[in-house]
């Protein structure tokens, strides 16, 4: 299996019949993907983060910005996220949102001054310690599409796990939408049209959230050297529920014929023949449960070569994750003599296939280089940051898969196949409009980490400053992200049955709007 047929998949039921359930290529992306944490100041900036500093968002992302506080400080992040999609299926464009409020961040930064008197402008000046709870991946979606396919159906992908699956086998041959081949060696073949009418439609719903607990310190040696690090101990929980829809009609007599001369579904004798040329409707279900907590390290270090500049450095280790997951998937299939009959004149339900899986993933390493120009009135700062996807790991946990160890290097060679290093780049600036208020913007793109799969990535920012008192300050910033790519709702062995496995192109929309309320003391 290649991303060039299965990259980004819906991973609708039929994905997971009878194999590793959990350990596909797209969670692995899924689970190791992640934004620093920030406070609405930051994310107004762009979430540029690597050569900034004092700021609470810096314990999740340069820790050495916890050496500039010179005060303590508190504050709590708020966050509207509305998800948007447009699809496009097979001639149908669909639009489907949601939304959620949450708190994204909340964090408390200690300042404990080392020098009392005496030189107060070298040597080590401060060790600052920060604690922070940061919301550093949404997973709440909610994306449908439809469209009327004239050229597969979800049963070409069915038959193909019939022939790796033999419980499966077993049990979907006497789904009635399925035939064996005359020659027996070429396995099954749909007895749903494939090359006609179709209308097919699909429903996922993904819940949950990425979150990191840290604590960092943070030390200021002579206003010139700044350097820090950061433990943080991370936790997520991902649902996802998805059910394809399709609706369409089985095949005529001679068209069974010239795949199988013998099948009974073409004998008027036989009672298999009352499925010929008839309704059906096809459901194919699928339900995941996903937890897992691991743990990371990140280093940082800032340097001040100049007043007006800051030159910063992040490498951020592997998260080590622990991960559970439990999925269940199912087939059901309503006959009906003609498209208008109510009353299906015969059911099918499979068995009900379930997992439960336990396994080790390791994210990969991230390193980030970043500038920050100061100016009299404001700022200009930069990051670049370079992650490599395909030093992404599975490891067993010596149950579940441990009998299979070619499983894990399978996978792993899969990954190192199939992704590739990335690199996000990342611009922000911010102006004094007076002592009171002041304005942000900035830019994200993010690279691909897909070889063979367009990918494109982008946000923009604005955000808005205003200290309330000498003391309490509020933020605002708007983040709207744009993800564009494309999405095979089912793929199938596309040599053998000569047809192209279907493609839906999506745009998802995420528009942020978070609130930052904090107060130095």
């Amino acid at each position: 299996m290649t991303l060039k047929n299965f990259i980004l998949s819906a991973f609708i039921a039929s994905t997971f019949w009878g194999t590793a359930q959990a350990q596909s290529l797209g969670d692995a992306i899924l689970f190791s993907q992640e934004n620093n944490g920030g406070s609405a100041r930051f994310k107004g900036l762009g979430n540029v983060q690597t050569a900034l500093g004092g700021d609470i968002s810096t314990i999740t992302g340069n820790p050495a910005g916890l050496g500039f506080f010179g005060r303590s400080d508190v504050s709590v992040t708020f966050n509207y996220l509305q998800n948007k999609n447009k699809t496009a299926f097979e001639g149908l464009n669909t639009t489907s949102n949601k939304g959620n409020f949450g708190i994204d961040q909340a964090g408390i930064v200690f300042h404990f001054p080392t020098r009392k008197s005496g030189n107060l402008s070298s040597g080590l000046l401060n060790f600052n310690v920060g604690l922070s709870y940061d919301k550093i991946q949404n997973y709440n979606n909610h994306l449908t599409y439809e469209g009327n396919n004239m050229k597969s159906s979800i049963v070409n992908a069915l038959t193909d796990i019939m022939d790796g699956n033999t419980e499966f086998r077993d049990d979907f041959s006497g789904s009635n939408i399925v035939e064996q081949f005359g020659d027996a060696t070429f396995g099954y073949f749909p007895l749903a049209v494939e090359n006609g009418s179709k209308n097919q439609y699909n429903d996922i719903v993904q819940k949950g959230n990425r979150s990191k607990t840290a604590i960092a310190f943070g030390a200021n040696h002579s206003n010139k050297f700044y350097f820090g690090a950061t433990l943080g101990i991370t936790s997520f929980r991902y649902d996802r529920s998805s059910q394809f829809i399709e609706n369409g009609w089985t095949k005529d007599r001679p068209s069974i014929l010239a795949d199988n001369p013998n099948s009974d579904y073409a004998d008027p004798t036989n009672d298999k023949y009352g499925f010929v040329k008839k309704s059906y409707e096809l459901f194919d279900n699928f339900s995941q449960k996903t937890e897992g907590s691991g743990i990371d390290l990140k280093l940082g270090a800032i340097y001040k070569p100049a007043t007006d500049w800051n030159i910063g450095l992040t490498i951020t280790t592997p998260t080590w994750t622990t991960v559970k997951e439990d999925t269940e998937a199912w087939t059901d299939i309503d006959f009906y003599d003609n498209e208008t009959a109510v009353n299906s004149f015969a059911y099918y339900e499979s068995k009900l296939y379930s997992s439960a899986t336990d396994y080790q993933l390791n994210t990969p390493w991230k390193f980030a280089l970043g500038a920050t120009k100061f100016f009299s009135r404001g700022l200009i700062t930069a990051d670049v940051e370079y992650i490599d996807y395909s030093n992404i790991k599975y490891n067993t946990l010596n149950n579940g898969y441990s009998t299979n160890s070619n499983f894990f290097n399978t996978l792993n060679k899969d990954i190192k196949d199939e992704y590739q290093g990335a690199v996000n780049l990342r611009v922000g600036g911010e102006y004094l409009f007076n002592n009171i208020v002041s304005g942000r913007a900035g830019f994200n793109y993010f690279g691909s980490p897909y070889q063979h799969a367009d990918d494109t990535n982008y946000s923009g920012s604005l955000g808005l400053g205003v200290k309330i008192t000498h003391a309490v300050y509020l933020d605002v910033a708007v983040v709207h992200q744009v993800n564009s790519y494309k999405q095979n709702p089912y793929t199938f062995n596309e040599s053998f049955w000569e047809i192209p496995s279907p493609v839906v192109s999506i745009d998802h929309n995420r528009t942020n709007v978070l609130l930052t309320l904090g107060a130095k003391f």
